[in-house]
Formats: structure tokens, sequence, C-alpha cells
């Protein structure tokens, strides 16, 4: 199994995890002038990178990000630089779900098969608490990625019986 390198494991895991969650749902939500939040995720990459060995930095080619509404949950969906190794992340997304105070923060990060080393995907989410594994996650398409969160973070329907 390939090792996560630090740049890109700790930006989505630990920075920007940090960051969506202090800020909250103001990242989830598009900027008034309609601007993209690119080159704040780029300076953030880079300023963060400043802080690692020259040796373990890497360019931002392939951060991306857009801003999406969904029945009314809205999300920060971020494309990071293309993983390479176990647990960096493809995608990740901070959620303010409709009716919700706070934002949730989910990844869909790279995994390989302890068996036959193919690889796959574990979605999974950061909180205040820690990191929370869901198994494993859809291929690394965006609108499969979304799909996914969508489903974690929409309130559950309840059966007719009960309220």
């Amino acid at each position: 199994m390939t090792d996560p390198r630090p740049h890109h494991y700790r930006f989505a895991h630990r920075e920007l995890a940090r960051q969506v969650l202090e800020f909250g749902p103001r990242l989830a939500s598009p900027a008034p002038d309609g601007g993209s939040l690119l080159p704040v995720l780029v300076g953030i990459w880079d300023d963060y990178g400043r802080t690692l060995p020259p040796e373990h930095r890497l360019p931002s080619h392939g951060l991306d990000c857009r801003h999406l509404q969904v029945d009314g949950h809205r999300v920060l969906l971020v494309t990071l630089p293309t993983p390479t190794g176990a647990a960096e992340a493809h995608f990740v997304a901070a959620v303010h779900p409709k009716g919700s105070k706070k934002v949730r923060y989910l990844t869909l990060e790279h995994a390989l098969s302890p068996f036959d080393g193919s690889p796959g995907t574990v979605l999974g989410e950061w909180d205040t608490n820690g990191h929370i594994n869901y198994g494993q996650g859809p291929s690394p398409v965006a609108e499969l990625f979304v799909a996914a969160v969508l489903e974690k973070v929409a309130p559950k329907k309840r059966g007719f019986w009960r309220r």
C-alpha cells in the first residue's frame, strides 16, 4: 500500500477540515459577488505547503472547487489533485444541510484493497470529535460523491407509524 503524501493528506484531512468546521456555513455558500473560492483554496494549499520540508510540498495542479445547491442543501465541492496514496482524498465537501445551523465535512478517500491491491474509495467525515469511516464509497466521480454525501446529511425519513 502506498503511504499518503503529507501535503495532500494533511491539507484535506486536517487544514481544510479545521477551517471548514471553524468558519461553518459561510464556506458552503457562494460569495455574494459570485466569485470563486479557488484562489483562497490555492492560497491555503500553498501556505500549508510552506510549513512542510521542500521535498513534501506539492503543486496545486488539479485543485478546484464549485458551489452547488441540491434539494436545499448548500455544498462546496472541492476536487483535489489526483490522489496516489491511501487515504488521500479525491474530493471533499463542505455541506450546510437544509435547516441545520452547522456545516459537515465529508471526504472521498483513495483506498487500496488489502487483498489484491485494487483501487477503491472510502467515504469519511470529520467532525469536532475526529474521523468517521462510513466504509466503501462510490467511484471517484463528482456526481456520485455528491449523491453519497447528500444521502448521509439528509434527514432520515421516518416510517408511517413513527413520530
